[in-house]
């Protein structure tokens, strides 16, 4: 493979709408959907569960407004982290591509580890060895990692074909749920203590972490025919089918088990279809379906963690290694592989911890870490709104900044929501990528103070 990777090559154009549209739906269907019922029942009570989906749908497309505008205006490979360098010069565009990488390969660890908690459905020695666990995990991972070093298109086949394979099962759920729905288990609460509306931020959290991805479509803009196009639209109308289905699904799912029920369990979309068929066949058959749709967001992941740390390196915010190009398949295969390896080193919480307690964990520290991006996209937008007027009053700067603006204020409380550990965490890894910025900024040759400054001290 060494033969074929030669640094500064391009990537080819080989992404459709079709395609980028599956990997909207399909990144941000994964995990999210399939755990949330056992998560909300946990943090919250169903009537708050519902205003929390809700709120987070609506404040999901504003954030959406702002990167389907963004990636219009600039149509190129490595997203939010493009975007952050061209409005915010070099400090913001690393500290989005840092947090931004890093919030991918946590992400990517969080699906698989969704995943192999279905995958214990079929296999219960999974749930019962962390071993095998571990294992399990790692070699899904590397399928993926594979399957990518191939070829952005076979990734987009791949991301299309599980994009219909996941919705199978959640068709089956609507389907049976329609005529099992109890409202009783909706005025259930796992515990008198999330029976109040305090809850509220909590489950605001957990919802985001569901809807994280839709943004992923702009990131191999490089790669993707019409890019300016063909993106705006798929990143709107991805989010806005994935909203609905979220709202209907989480609404029924609330009616088939007490909330006491699903807080407690492992799988609970195999648990509730379970209950509805009667015997353990229809949960296994909804886990293999299950599967495949984490499979198909962890696929879209890979794409997003590798083009992340390739448009970082391309503007010299990341090391020349990341730029390094498979000349046979046109796939960044180092950024592929060092990705690859982070991610495997987090999914070793899947041996010193239980599944439920990892994955737990990744998603609130994955949720926290893609907040930078979407507060730097939004205020992006705002600031190159000013090119429109030749004059801008605060009138017309309301007005015309009022989405932007919105998506901004929303994403700040969604950092408040995720608690105060998760914000220690998430500055502590911006923090940890300072030594890397500063020696990035040595090996660029960029060590000088400015005249300016030198006349300031």
């Amino acid at each position: 493979m060494s033969n074929n990777v030669q640094t500064g090559g391009k990537l080819k154009k080989d992404l459709g709408f079709p395609a980028a549209v599956a990997m909207v739906v399909g990144s941000v269907i994964g995990s999210g959907i399939f755990m949330a019922p056992q998560n909300m029942a946990e943090a919250t009570n169903p009537k708050t569960a519902m205003l929390a989906w809700i709120i987070t749908a609506a404040g999901s497309i504003c954030i959406v407004l702002s990167f389907s505008h963004m990636v219009e205006l600039i149509p190129r490979t490595g997203g939010p982290v493009i975007y952050a360098d061209a409005a915010f010069g070099q400090w913001g565009g690393f500290s989005i591509a840092w947090s931004y990488w890093a919030c991918a390969w946590i992400s990517q660890a969080a699906f698989i580890t969704g995943g192999v908690r279905y995958l214990s459905v079929i296999f219960p020695i999974i749930d019962q060895n962390r071993v095998i666990a571990f294992v399990v995990a790692s070699s899904l991972l590397w399928i993926l990692n594979i399957i990518n070093i191939f070829g952005v298109k076979k990734a987009g086949y791949v991301q299309v074909a599980t994009t219909i394979c996941k919705l199978v099962p959640l068709i089956v759920f609507v389907i049976l749920a329609l005529f099992h729905f109890n409202i009783i288990n909706f005025n259930t609460v796992s515990s008198p203590q999330v029976d109040n509306s305090g809850t509220l931020p909590s489950a605001i959290a957990i919802t985001m972490w569901a809807f994280l991805g839709f943004e992923m479509a702009t990131v191999p803009a490089g790669e993707t025919k019409n890019a300016g196009s063909n993106l705006k639209k798929a990143v709107l109308y991805g989010t806005l089918f994935v909203a609905i289905v979220y709202l209907i699904i989480n609404f029924l799912a609330s009616g088939i088990l007490p909330q006491s029920q699903l807080a407690k369990s492992t799988a609970p979309f195999a648990d509730m279809i379970n209950f509805m068929v009667g015997g353990t066949w229809g949960g296994k058959f909804i886990a293999i379906g299950v599967v495949i749709s984490v499979l198909g967001a962890a696929n879209g992941n890979v794409i997003v963690i590798s083009r992340t740390a390739y448009g970082a390196a391309k503007i010299k915010l990341f090391p020349d290694i990341f730029t390094r190009i498979n000349s046979k398949y046109g796939t960044p295969v180092i950024s592929i592989i060092i990705s690859g390896v982070l991610t495997n080193l987090i999914l070793t919480l899947n041996y010193v911890k239980s599944l439920n307690a990892a994955f737990t964990f990744m998603i609130l520290i994955a949720t926290l870490s893609s907040m930078p991006a979407y507060l730097m996209t939004e205020g992006a937008e705002i600031l190159f709104l000013k090119n429109k007027f030749d004059k801008i009053s605060i009138g017309k700067f309301l007005k015309s900044s009022a989405i932007p603006l919105i998506a901004f204020i929303y994403t700040l409380y969604i950092t408040y929501a995720t608690g105060a550990k998760a914000v220690m965490w998430g500055f502590m890894l911006i923090a940890v990528g300072m030594p890397f910025y500063i020696y990035i900024k040595i090996k660029n040759g960029e060590t000088e103070v400015p005249d300016r400054d030198k006349a300031e001290i």
